[in-house]
């Protein structure tokens, strides 16, 4: 299927002149070299809260060793926490794009938090050396606002950018959406002015708006992909700390350790990394880690302190206590201030 149905003029006044459309590769335009590089500089191309990590990427390890030499095109980051793997052709794009997407997904979801800092680490060094893994950490846990988890890296988003789709690709990635994946079809169409100038245009291709979004009635949608469940807001019990401590996070019991002897002020990541004997990076995963924990040992969505990203002025995480849970915790703890 092609998306040939647009029309787009070039107005002055009250003339308006059509554009005809074009194809990149009559426009001598090439796949890697220039919409490859669009998509880099404009990554709200392939979603709007998308942030491009790598691209060529072709670093897989098979169990046994073996590297198999498949290159994704782009691999991005939502602000959702959950990879974005973006598959891009020039033109039409082939039969079972789809089935390589989705082979490119399942690798990139066993990425850690490590790798991803890595890759976004040496993807930023190619263009300013004295970039550093610290700064490219800041860029993730800010982009993402610490949504990023051990569960979110596991479930990773597929784009699909071509000129045209075929009725067999489209009829697969419904039916693949349908199964609970998450899959993004996006058409480009360039254009040339009289002028010489070229034009592209993006819009989205699949899911398609629904007909009952625009309608007024009772009731609501239900949607047609398997989304994760929203856990609510579960004010913390005494119980519930309690079981914190059995389990033994490491970096969760410094957090509240800390904080409930400053109850109300803030306290860095760095002076709690640096309080429980961890290194960053580790520190960041086992935070990831304990994201997870949140919904599936305690059922809820929130963490028994607050945290706001660079309250206290550096690009960081800060966390405190309200007084009750301080005052809670430090008997749960034996801890006295002073």
């Amino acid at each position: 299927m092609t998306n040939n149905s647009e029309l787009v003029f070039a107005f002055k006044n009250k003339t308006a002149q059509p554009i005809k459309p074009t194809d990149l590769a009559s426009l001598g335009l090439k796949e890697r070299e220039h919409l490859q590089s669009w998509v880099v500089d404009h990554p709200a191309i392939i979603g709007p809260d998308v942030m491009v990590v790598s691209v060529e990427y072709d670093k897989w390890v098979a169990p046994n060793g073996a590297s198999p030499k498949d290159r994704l095109d782009i691999l991005g980051l939502g602000s959702d926490g959950r990879l974005v793997v973006a598959e891009l052709k020039r033109g039409k794009a082939p039969e079972a794009v789809e089935l390589q997407a989705i082979k490119y997904a399942a690798m990139a979801s066993r990425m850690s938090l490590e790798a991803l800092v890595n890759l976004l680490f040496e993807f930023r060094k190619a263009t300013n050396p004295q970039f550093s893994p610290e700064e490219a950490l800041g860029e993730i846990m800010s982009h993402t606002q610490e949504a990023i988890t051990e569960d979110t890296l596991t479930r990773p988003r597929i784009v699909l950018l071509a000129e045209a789709f075929k009725e067999v690709t489209t009829s697969s990635v419904i039916w693949l959406c349908e199964q609970g994946l998450d899959i993004t079809m996006k058409c480009f169409q360039a254009y040339q002015t009289h002028s010489d100038d070229n034009i592209l245009t993006v819009s989205q291709y699949y899911p398609v708006a629904d007909v009952s979004e625009f309608q007024l009635g009772p009731g609501k949608k239900r949607s047609r992909l398997v989304q994760q469940e929203k856990l609510p807001e579960i004010p913390w019990s005494s119980g519930d700390l309690r079981l914190l401590i059995e389990k033994g996070f490491v970096m969760p019991l410094t957090i509240l350790d800390m904080c409930s002897l400053k109850p109300g002020d803030i306290i860095s990541s760095s002076d709690v990394y640096q309080q429980a004997g961890i290194k960053q990076q580790s520190g960041m995963g086992r935070m990831a880690g304990f994201g997870l924990s949140i919904r599936r040992t305690f059922g809820r969505s929130n963490f028994p302190w607050h945290s706001q990203w660079a309250a206290g002025g550096m690009p960081q995480q800060y966390y405190w206590l309200d007084e009750t849970i301080a005052t809670e915790w430090r008997e749960l703890r034996g801890l006295k201030i002073g």
